[in-house]
Parts: structure tokens; C-alpha cells; sequence
């Protein structure tokens, strides 16, 4: 058989048989020993070492992802550490042709990888390779993978080529092109959802070395949730219940810990022990600001795969000082450990900084200590969310996250969509205050034998049906709790005040624009924001979505371009990096 560079590329997938899906990296092996390409795809065995090495191969995607999504969008802004790349990126310039974020060929080559697999899983299965269900699971797998870069793709480059078999060589774009349909943003999005909606399954793996603990990582957390990008895909599509759908079924999911926990943005009044990633005063010392208990930050700076952790992160990777490749954050954010290159915006600061807790205090939990530190002077804020694993007793371990769905997550893109389908009511409570706010029991219901069914619940069919019901001895029935009963809100669980609409506002648009902001204050920094304020511009027809948020970055970082850019990204067309040739 002949050995192209193609064939190499493919068994540089198969070579990872042994390695951690978490932290893995193609090893590079010498040409004379590869195996032949016929002996790749026998069994079960080999279909599971593929799919760990596309997902090793993924890893390498985080810190364009990170720069492309934050960088070029509102909340993250550079330092004068930052070398001419970055720059580029932050001020929206033409890039130039070595810049490696604007590179879409790391991307290119691993949807090339995904299509050989998917064409590779479709032969197993008719030659009877892989049984059925073992095929549906990985072939969706590694479908959604593939969907889910695209989208990544046409967000940034406006209109990209898309290829769903396997070819030679991804280096020329230019070719790919020629090759293939270029779809912009509404006609890939409906191209995934067609795809998407042929999948024979968006169930999770049921193989138990797919779900398995690995050096202390859960293997399930490692693999994209399809239902959740699925409802992503129905977002952009502007399939809003159909998005809802999705979304709910990723909240109901049992996963074998705690139903009133798990995915469901948990809230508790322990005043000892508050977990759940929940941030309060200790009880009865609301107003000591000393008796503070910021425990939010928590999910970043742990790699222990504990319950808490199980109940927020849906799909996570971990960077692990064991294995490369090595974490690309410590470079990017850490003063002390790296070259602090990007740091948080002013716009972002400030929206935290405006924020008031429910005992009155300014400030979010989120903000300062929780997303960014900043020095004794007040000056060189420092990203930490993907360095907070670090200690300084152990100075060589640079583990850190690539953050991509959480629970968090789940509930404001649910939100967002439940708005925009006239459930404006409980979007604004998912956000706020949750089932816990949602239709408040009055204080004279408080007597044995109060009928409470339709308080805290929504009464609303699939996927509406939110039970917030805490039943005491004295209510009717006794001692009953609805699956949401701990559902604070994204703000109430870090004690903040709800957002009051007010009167004569359109609550649709008023609520949709207290999601963006939401999202902006809990998700900062984690690869999202660009993604929203294209989706959120072009759903309005509004550039000026986009483009002020962008504008006001730029001012407030003394940056003198602000006026020329803004000019520039008022017309959706310049939104977008230029395809290299």
C-alpha cells in the first residue's frame, strides 16, 4: 500500500491507542513503523483510539479559540506585552499572513481527521466491525465535533469552504474553495442542522472505557454534549423552542448524582458550608463584609472531578502538567508565570464593579477575586480563570481548563431562547432569582394546609416545565420538592440583586439585552462572547450590537483607533477575517 502524507496524517490518529483523551498530543511517529492504514479501523478497540486522538487534537484549538472569541469581542483587552499578532486581533486589522490566530487550517486539518473517522466508522459498520450502537455513538460524536468547528469557523471568517469527505491536503484554502461549497453563517448553520438532525443518536457514550476515570478525569466530561450543541445550532437557526428543547433535556440529565444539583444552577443557605459554587455571607452577617464566602471561583481553580464539579462542567478538557500539550494560558494571562500579554477589559471591570448585592454592597462576586486579580496599586488586572489551579509550592504544575459548556451556560442560552419564544417570565427568573423567585409563596399562604402546587412551578408543558415547589410539613402535600427547588439563578447564586424591568419596557428586548450583559459577568474570558454579539447583531439587524460594545473597549483602554473601528465594524462585512489564499 502507498503511504501518502495523508495516510500519515491518519495514522498519527491511531498512534494515540495509549493516551489520555484529556491531555494527550499526536505522538510523531517515524514513518517506517507506522502500521498500514488497512490494519486502522478493526474494531471497537481502534474506532475508541481514534475518536481520544481527534480529541487530543482538539486541545491544540484552545488558544486560538480563547483569542479569536474574547479578543476580538469586548471583554478581554491586550497589555503592552502583547506581541504585533495579538494586536491585530484586538484592533480588528487586516491580519497578516503569519498570524497564527488567523490561521484557519489548524481547524481545516482536524474537520479533515473527522471526516476520515466518519467515513472510516461508516465502513466498520457495514463490514461488521462495529456493532449498531457502538457506531451511532461515535460517528455522533465525532459529527457534532466536526459541526461544532464550523460553526467556530463561519463566525469568524464569514463564509468558509465546507468539506464533508476526506481529502489530500488542507494547506491551500485557495483549493478548498474550488472544491467545495462556501457557505456563509445562515447557510452553514442550516447545513449543520440538517446534518445534525440525521445523527442516529444524541445520547452519550454507554461504553464503559468512554466513561471511564482516567488519572482522575472523568472521561464523560471530555466529550462534546450533542444535545446542548444541538440547541445551540436551533439558537442561531432561530428555532427557539426547538433550542428550548434541546436545552431542557441537558438540565434533566441524569448522570447518577444528585437530581436537584446536577446542571441545575444550585443555590444553598448552609452558613457553614456553602458549596455548589455559590457565593453569600456567612448567615446572620450579611453586612460583615469580612463574613464573605466566595466560593464561585472554585470551579476554575479545582481539577478534582468531585460532585460540585460534575454538577457545572459539561464538557471541559484539562490541561495537565504530564502531558502535552503544555497549558498556553500561563503565557497569555499570568504575570508572574508568563509573559501577561492579554488582561480584562475596562468595559468588563466596570459592568462588575456596577453590580449590587442583595445586601446592598457594590461589586459581583464574579469580578475582582473571581474572573481577575489585581495588584496593591490597583493597576495590571490579571486574567485567572485559566491559571487559578496554580500553586506556588508547586510552580511546575501548569494544569489549567479549556473551558467549553458548563451549566451556566445551559441556563442563559436556555433563557435566551425561552425569551424569544414569549417566556419572558421565566427566562428573567432563570437569570435572576430562579425557581426559588419564581411566583413567590405570600407570607399569609404560610399556614397548615396551604394549597402551594402553583407557586414556584410554572405549570408549563415540556420543555417549560420548571417544579421549583420546597414544601414544608405545614404546606399541601408535606415535605414535597420539585426537581428545581435549589434553582437560585445565575445572579442569586452569586447574591446579587434581581435586575428590575421597568415599566412600559418592552420585555423582550429588555430581557435579551440583560442575557448579553449576564453572560458577559459570569462567562467572561471563556471563549463565548464573540459568538453572542454576532448572533444577538444579526438576529436585531443591529451592528451597533456589536460595534459599541467593541467601541467602548477601545476607548476605555486609551486605544487611539476606537473611532476608525467602530466606523468599520458598523457594516457587517468587515466583521469577518479574510480566507489566506
Amino acid at each position: 500500500m502507498k503511504i501518502n502524507a495523508f495516510t500519515i496524517s491518519r495514522l498519527l490518529l491511531f498512534i494515540g491507542v495509549a493516551s489520555l483523551i484529556t491531555a494527550c498530543e499526536f505522538m510523531n511517529p517515524d514513518p517506517g513503523e507506522v502500521v498500514a492504514e488497512e490494519n486502522m479501523y478493526r474494531d471497537k478497540n481502534d474506532a475508541n483510539a481514534i475518536v481520544k486522538g481527534i480529541y487530543g487534537k482538539f486541545l491544540h484549538l484552545a488558544e486560538q479559540y480563547v483569542v479569536l472569541n474574547e479578543l476580538r469581542a469586548d471583554l478581554m483587552d491586550v497589555t503592552p506585552n502583547a506581541h504585533y499578532f495579538l494586536q491585530e486581533i484586538n484592533l480588528h486589522k487586516a491580519p497578516s499572513n503569519d498570524n497564527p490566530y488567523a490561521d484557519p487550517v489548524p481547524y481545516y486539518e482536524l474537520i479533515n481527521q473527522c471526516n476520515d473517522a466518519l467515513e472510516n466508522f461508516t465502513r466498520m459498520r457495514d463490514d461488521l466491525k462495529l456493532l449498531q450502537e457502538d457506531f451511532n455513538q461515535r460517528y455522533a460524536d465525532i459529527g457534532t465535533l466536526r459541526s461544532w468547528i464550523y460553526l467556530n469557523l463561519v463566525i469568524h471568517f464569514g463564509e468558509v469552504p465546507y468539506i464533508t469527505e476526506p481529502i489530500t491536503s488542507v494547506e491551500s484554502i485557495s483549493q478548498l474553495k474550488d472544491e467545495a461549497p462556501v457557505l456563509g453563517i445562515e447557510a452553514m448553520v442550516d447545513s449543520l442542522v440538517s446534518f445534525m438532525e440525521t445523527l442516529p443518536t444524541y445520547e452519550r457514550y454507554t461504553d464503559p472505557e468512554m466513561r471511564t476515570s482516567i488519572d482522575g478525569y472523568q472521561m464523560e466530561v471530555l466529550f462534546i454534549d450533542k444535545k446542548f450543541f444541538m440547541g445551540d445550532l436551533y439558537l442561531w437557526d432561530e428555532q427557539y423552542n426547538m433550542a428550548a428543547v434541546m436545552y431542557k433535556q441537558v438540565m434533566d440529565t441524569d448522570i447518577g448524582l444528585d437530581e436537584y444539583d446536577t446542571y441545575k444552577v444550585p443555590i444553598t443557605y448552609d452558613p457553614y458550608n456553602v458549596d455548589n459554587y455559590n457565593s453569600q455571607y456567612y448567615r446572620y452577617r450579611d453586612w460583615d463584609i469580612n463574613s464573605a464566602l466566595n466560593h464561585w471561583p472554585w470551579m476554575f481553580s479545582t481539577n478534582e472531578q468531585d460532585r460540585d464539579y460534575l454538577y457545572e462542567w459539561i464538557w471541559v478538557m484539562e490541561f495537565d502538567e504530564i502531558y502535552p500539550p503544555a497549558n498556553p494560558f500561563f503565557t497569555l494571562f499570568s504575570k508572574s508565570q508568563g509573559e501577561y500579554m492579554l488582561q480584562p477589559s475596562q468595559s468588563i471591570i466596570d459592568l462588575w464593579d456596577a453590580q449590587l448585592q442583595a445586601n446592598g454592597f457594590p461589586g459581583d462576586f464574579r469580578g475582582k477575586t473571581g474572573s481577575y486579580e489585581i495588584g496593591p496599586s490597583g493597576a495590571n488586572p490579571e486574567i485567572t480563570k485559566y491559571t487559578a489551579e496554580f500553586e506556588l509550592l508547586d510552580p511546575f504544575d501548569k494544569s489549567g481548563k479549556f473551558m467549553l459548556q458548563r451549566s451556566a451556560l445551559l441556563h442563559l442560552r436556555f433563557s435566551e431562547a425561552a425569551n424569544r419564544d414569549n417566556h419572558h417570565l421565566l427566562a428573567y427568573h432563570l437569570v435572576n432569582n430562579g425557581m426559588i423567585g419564581y411566583k413567590p409563596i405570600p407570607d399569609n399562604m404560610f399556614y397548615a394546609g396551604a394549597v402551594v402546587e402553583n407557586f414556584n412551578r410554572t405549570g408549563e408543558p415540556f420543555p417549560y416545565d420548571f417544579d421549583g415547589l420546597k414544601s414544608e410539613a405545614y404546606h399541601n402535600p408535606p415535605g414535597a420538592r420539585g426537581s428545581y427547588y435549589r434553582n437560585g439563578g445565575i445572579r442569586g447564586r452569586v447574591f446579587l440583586n434581581n435586575i428590575e424591568i421597568p415599566d412600559g419596557t418592552d420585555s423582550l428586548a429588555f430581557i435579551e439585552n440583560m442575557i448579553i450583559d449576564e453572560t458577559a459577568l459570569e462567562l467572561a474570558f471563556e471563549g463565548n462572547r464573540w459568538g453572542d454579539l454576532v448572533r444577538l447583531s444579526i438576529r436585531q439587524n443591529d451592528p451597533s450590537i456589536l460595534a459599541d460594545r467593541i467601541y467602548e473597549k477601545l476607548v476605555k483602554g486609551n486605544h487611539p483607533e476606537a473611532d476608525e473601528i467602530h466606523a468599520k465594524l458598523m457594516s457587517r462585512e468587515n466583521w469577518f477575517l479574510p480566507l489566506p489564499e
